[in-house]
């Protein structure tokens, strides 16, 4: 379950996975496949320091950031819109 703390992970892991793995893929020169792979180990990497940092390790947390971190990164889904749109609704604001 998207809790609000979960979302906040998500989007401030995304913030750091974005520019370390834009300096990544142009080091390498790579595109395509190439930095979407890139793009998931740098999300594997960073959901993992994430889980590891916190005792005891959540291991169904740690793929729920690793596929969230992946897809804000990328573009895919954006968590913040998510957070947002569930707050205006629980507010009764009209958008």
């Amino acid at each position: 379950m998207l809790t609000p703390e979960l979302i906040t992970d998500i989007i401030v892991l995304a913030a750091i996975v974005v520019p370390i793995t834009q300096a990544t893929k142009k080091w390498l020169r790579a595109d395509g496949m190439t930095a979407l792979i890139i793009s998931a180990v740098v999300s594997i990497l960073f959901a993992l320091w994430k889980t590891l940092s916190v005792q005891p390790y959540d291991w169904g947390r740690f793929i729920i950031l690793v596929i969230g971190v992946f897809l804000e990164a990328n573009g895919i889904y954006h968590f913040g819109s998510y957070a947002v749109g569930k707050m205006v609704k629980q507010k009764g604001i009209s958008v």
